[in-house]
């Protein structure tokens, strides 16, 4: 998202209240959801280049695929939240209904790997989102979703919208719809078809060997955000 009026770039990485942060932006801008093209929240189009969906550039893919000018990415401030990487993964997994037709564990273990590799924006590490090839952390400033009362405080003082309040957007879990594209583009899936994981509470979707595949791809999120692992 970038907010030329509040020289704000906020990077948005999925399911991390990325929707609800725009929205407050919109909001002081006088504009409503229909509208958010304005801050780059649109799809990609065709000659464009990055995520089918703009609004979740990287930090780096701003400058390096031409969205805004270096010496403007360098002036303007530079946001973004992160989650801890268990409880992102599991709402992926449902968001993008995963969950009605598959275990966790095997979202984990069969699915999430090749999304990785394949760099699809809705599973990259959410340190990929932040940092360069050399490691370089490209952002002012990285919030925490668990303390976000404290941690939107900067970002809003900084972009001069400390009156609002921010909404809860985007909750809504995968419907059928996203089921059927699922089995489209992975057929193979079929083979672990497991009804009902939806119903499951987070905490026992979280195996062990969940959480050791999820420790694995998410690697450097717990380490360069803080995040405990667990075995």
């Amino acid at each position: 998202m970038i907010s030329h009026k509040h020289k704000t770039i906020f990077v948005h990485i999925p399911k991390v209240a990325g929707q609800s942060v725009e929205q407050m932006y919109l909001t002081d801008l006088g504009l409503n959801w229909n509208q958010r093209g304005t801050l780059l929240l649109r799809p990609k189009e065709k000659q464009e280049q990055g995520p089918g969906r703009l609004a979740h550039l990287t930090a780096e893919q701003y400058t390096a695929l031409g969205y805004i000018a270096p010496d403007v990415f360098k002036a303007y401030f530079k946001w973004a939240l992160v989650r801890n990487p268990y409880q992102r993964a599991l709402s992926c997994y449902h968001f993008l209904g995963y969950a009605r037709v598959l275990s966790f564990e095997n979202f984990v273990q069969k699915v999430l790997p090749n999304k990785i590799k394949q760099q699809h924006f809705f599973f990259l590490p959410q340190y990929d989102y932040l940092h360069d090839n050399q490691g370089q952390l490209l952002v002012d400033y990285v919030g925490h979703l668990e303390r976000l009362d404290q941690d939107l405080l900067l970002p809003k003082q900084k972009s001069g919208i400390e009156h609002l309040t921010m909404p809860h957007a985007n909750k809504e879990p995968g419907g059928w719809k996203r089921v059927i594209r699922l089995w489209m583009e992975q057929p193979i899936l079929i083979k672990y078809l497991a009804l009902g994981h939806d119903k499951k509470s987070r905490k026992e979707a979280l195996t062990t060997k969940a959480k050791a595949g999820l420790n694995q791809w998410y690697a450097k999120d717990f380490q360069a955000f803080g995040y405990e692992i667990e075995q």
